[in-house]
């Protein structure tokens, strides 16, 4: 007979409220969280991927590379996040991290634990394992300072980026 029940043992999901695909824009302005913006581009020019940190309304880290041409967006997208989240998870216990993130399909993929992508699974590691990195969409384009950063740091990235190649 066929066993029933969890796919997945309750260990191997992340907090509740540590992913949200809805708008994270209003915990932006709270000083007791670092605030993450990353983002992912293709030009014409190429691939970039790029993350910025707002800790009290100063620019205080930030972090972009050019991919090989041959990726995706959604490559650099996971990249960025992947980075971000390895930044975030080096840094001290006491602070509370929120990545903003305009591309709700990374964030999909890096929540679930069955994601076949690396990229996306070793980011759910990460995640698991700290629990004070939380991960939220952010509307892209629509006048972000955090995500218009980030965008732009991406799209330079493309041109003048150090080189990084995915494993």
């Amino acid at each position: 007979m066929k066993a029933t029940g969890w796919s997945i043992h309750p260990s191997e999901l992340l907090k509740p409220k540590q992913i949200s695909l809805e708008d994270g824009e209003a915990n932006i302005a709270r000083k007791d969280i670092k605030n993450i913006f990353t983002d992912g581009s293709k030009t014409e020019h190429g691939v970039g991927a790029a993350f910025c940190v707002l800790t009290n309304d100063i620019w205080t880290y930030q972090w972009s590379a050019k991919l090989n041409d041959n990726n995706t967006v959604f490559q650099a997208e996971l990249t960025a996040l992947h980075e971000a989240v390895i930044y975030a998870s080096n840094l001290p216990n006491h602070n509370t991290f929120k990545m903003h993130v305009d591309n709700r399909a990374s964030i999909m993929s890096s929540s679930n634990s069955k994601s076949t992508n690396q990229t996306a699974s070793q980011i759910f590691k990460l995640l698991l394992t700290n629990p004070r990195i939380k991960v939220s969409w952010v509307k892209a384009h629509a006048g972000n300072v955090g995500n218009e950063r980030a965008d732009q740091l991406a799209k330079d990235a493309t041109q003048h980026g150090q080189s990084y190649s995915l494993t």
